[in-house]
């Protein structure tokens, strides 16, 4: 069985854009698997309808698996749709994957769905503070709908200082921002949860170093501990990666006095190397790609 990680923008893309795609050595139950570079696919379309997929430069088969690995974008859409119409089968649906990619699809999803998560407004450069404080309280999280990886996240304590970042946004832009209320019981800590095939495969707590930084992204300076999760928070987040269409999915939960809310779903989710490393994880993906 071939299977192709296209790897794209917020997937790793910077770590691997200076190297040419290569197959790797076959795994564990006849897998064969390659990292794809997402520039170095390329498809025809039209003339005698004979499509033509060729990978660096040369034509070849479609693969009988494949994960985007990166954020959502028109080129990976039309990776999908392509390969898809060649019988190639996608691990995360190309709209599930859209619809995840912005934060304000997502909670507007989970709130059909009935699952808790933290209040959230959407806001623009006409809104004024107050209602911002009205609705979510003070201090308030502000953070783009397409970021990642705690990119332009930003923790603002009053109403002049929302009402100084709100003015700087751009009037009909068409980008969404949104307005979140800060989970103070969190501490600068979150738990990461990642689904696989709609079952939780492992949890973490990723914890800040910094005593001041709300944010608790690894690659910002936290750390990661093991951490055990309720039968109920379990069964919720095998939901969520459900309704959001996701057979694989990393889930951030925040824990506040009276349970656990969604601060974000990541269809790129960011992996304990101990987990990655283990056999469950293998034994895990194995059934995901060949099941």
């Amino acid at each position: 069985m071939n299977y192709w990680v296209i790897i794209g923008e917020g997937g790793g893309f910077d770590e691997v854009k200076n190297v040419r795609t290569q197959p790797n050595k076959p795994q564990t139950g006849g897998i064969n698997r390659t990292v794809v570079r997402v520039d170095d696919v390329v498809f025809t379309m039209g003339g005698d309808g004979n499509t033509k997929i060729f990978l660096c430069g040369e034509e070849t088969a479609a693969p009988d698996v494949f994960l985007l690995w990166g954020h959502y974008n028109e080129v990976f859409e039309g990776i999908s749709r392509r390969l898809i119409s060649l019988g190639a089968k996608s691990i995360n649906d190309i709209d599930a994957k859209r619809i995840v990619c912005s934060k304000l699809s997502t909670a507007l999803v989970l709130e059909q769905a009935g699952i808790p998560q933290a209040k959230t407004m959407l806001v623009s450069a006409s809104t004024s503070a107050k209602a911002v404080a009205d609705c979510v309280g003070l201090p308030a999280v502000l953070k783009p709908s397409d970021g990642a990886q705690g990119a332009g996240v930003v923790l603002l304590n009053t109403e002049e200082e929302i009402a100084d970042y709100l003015s700087q946004l751009p009037e009909g832009s068409g980008k969404a921002v949104l307005a979140q209320e800060y989970v103070a019981a969190a501490k600068g800590r979150d738990i990461r949860v990642t689904v696989i095939d709609y079952k939780v495969g492992n949890v973490i707590q990723r914890v800040s170093d910094d005593p001041g930084e709300f944010r608790s992204n690894v690659h910002l300076g936290g750390h990661v501990e093991d951490f055990e999760l309720d039968a109920d928070t379990t069964a919720m987040c095998e939901k969520i990666a459900r309704v959001c269409g996701l057979r694989l999915c990393g889930i951030d939960l925040l824990q506040t006095g009276s349970g656990y809310v969604v601060g974000e779903v990541n269809c790129t989710p960011g992996m304990a190397p101990d987990f990655l490393k283990s056999d469950k994880f293998k034994k895990l993906m194995g059934a995901l790609i060949t099941g």
